[in-house]
């Protein structure tokens, strides 16, 4: 398996972001073309992606207002999960975040995601809280948001995005 080349992205990149976004998530959590447009022309956003067999295949956004940054949303196109993909975003993120002033990065994450909760944990981060009822999955039911943390304490910038 070759590589991904991770890329910044552009609000140029919003229809293909969103194309991938939706195949991600279920259509009450998808974002849209002009919601992914948005957040990337802000320029307090740091968008990745991961380009893999000439497609977007993953994607990291986070909103940056130093000192902390927040992750706000990350997915990989359910053909290509369980290669990486992922981890590499996030580990690019990571080490861009430090010349911005971010020593410290957050997120929220459905408490019935047991697979994004494992993968932050293993990751650094720590639960914070929890905000009751955040999410709505299709038929209504409410789902917890758990919210995470972690300190970027001694992260160098090292990527090539």
């Amino acid at each position: 398996m070759a590589e991904p080349a991770i890329v910044m992205l552009r609000p140029d990149d919003s229809a293909r972001a969103a194309s991938l976004h939706h195949a991600a998530f279920d259509s009450d959590g998808a974002w849209s073309a002009r919601a992914i447009r948005e957040s990337l022309s802000a320029a307090t956003t740091l968008a990745l992606g991961a380009e893999m067999e000439a497609r977007l295949a993953g994607l990291l956004i986070i909103q940056r207002i130093p000192p902390e940054a927040e992750i706000l949303t990350v997915c990989v196109h359910p053909d290509m999960q369980r290669r990486g993909l992922a981890q590499q975003l996030l580990d690019h993120t990571l080490t861009l975040l430090g010349p911005y002033g971010v020593d410290r990065l957050l997120l929220d994450v459905a408490a019935d995601n047991a697979a994004a909760i494992s993968f932050y944990e293993a990751n650094g981060f720590t639960r914070d809280g929890v905000r009751r009822d955040y999410y709505t999955r299709a038929g209504g039911k409410a789902v917890d948001a758990v919210l995470m943390s972690r300190s970027l304490a001694g992260q160098t910038d090292k990527s090539e995005a």
